[in-house]
């Protein structure tokens, strides 16, 4: 198995427009060899069709998975704007899904939210992305200092996806928001986090953010991406 796949949120096309957007991610363990086949099956699945809102991502996932899983699978929409633009046949669903349940293990948890902040990236340059679950004792405080700071340190993020959002149903461990960045590669963002720290703005928004807690991070890469 080429490691591990993994269809998640984040990565829409173009700038968040005015309605709200949200997104809905299943995890799962999948057989050992079958990351091509199911690529496959989506790339089949997928072909020609075109969404009302957002997409889907299809990633594998990297350092800091946990339980076992080595994929999940994430919608992401425009709220009351979701699906495909034109309706499909119930045989076509059902012979996809049939498809990908062969080369799955088992499944695991799943959990919805809203992406509150995003400024779209290249993901075939930038294809690791590092996510970040955090719990905010103050949500408003943390939301407005992480787009200000996302904003004021624009050129550290040149081709680079950035998004913020929150948890609504079943949080992880409490978790109340999640935030990721896209890289070439691990070395890459071990390099981005260096820069980071070392800004004049990233300095501000450490003040101005409140009381978090880092619940858990880990790395995913993406894929395939539909949208």
């Amino acid at each position: 198995m080429k490691r591990i796949l993994f269809i998640t949120v984040l990565f829409l096309a173009g700038i968040l427009s005015a309605q709200q957007m949200a997104f809905n991610f299943v995890e799962i363990t999948v057989e050992p060899n079958s990351q091509d086949q199911i690529a496959e099956l989506f790339d089949e699945f997928m072909d020609g069709k075109k969404f009302n809102s957002g997409g889907v991502v299809l990633e594998r996932l990297r350092h800091g998975r946990k339980d076992g899983r080595t994929h999940r699978i994430v919608w992401m929409w425009e709220i009351d704007n979701g699906g495909f633009a034109e309706e499909l046949a119930d045989f076509e669903n059902a012979a996809f899904w049939r498809g990908i349940r062969n080369f799955v293990e088992s499944w695991g948890d799943a959990r919805s939210g809203r992406i509150m902040n995003w400024k779209e990236g290249d993901t075939e340059k930038n294809p690791f992305v590092h996510i970040w679950d955090i719990k905010a004792k103050d949500p408003k405080a943390f939301a407005s200092a992480q787009k200000k700071f996302t904003d004021s340190a624009s050129s550290l993020f040149t081709d680079r996806v950035v998004g913020f959002g929150t948890y609504d149903i079943n949080k992880p461990n409490g978790a109340t928001h999640w935030s990721l960045v896209t890289g070439k590669d691990v070395n890459d963002h071990l390099g981005l986090i260096s820069e980071v720290q070392e800004n004049k703005a990233f300095k501000v928004y450490i003040q101005n953010r409140g009381e978090v807690e880092q619940i858990h991070d880990f790395v995913v890469e993406v894929l395939k991406r539909y949208q």
